[in-house]
């Protein structure tokens, strides 16, 4: 089973210049999982990632 982390998924989606690599995405993440532990790494599965892929916009 794969797993993404949120600086792979940010840099699919064209973030590649952040100061914060990923953050857009945790952003993301944190809204819609706000049960995942403070402070605790995000390891994504396939459903996760689709939905981040799905929701966050590509950065043109």
């Amino acid at each position: 089973m794969a797993t993404y982390t949120p600086v792979e998924l940010a840099r699919e989606l064209g973030y590649t210049n952040e100061h914060r690599p990923g953050l857009i995405v945790r952003e993301y993440l944190r809204k819609q999982y706000p049960e995942h532990p403070k402070y605790q790494r995000w390891l994504l599965d396939e459903a996760q990632a689709a939905d981040v892929r799905a929701n966050v916009p590509r950065k043109h």
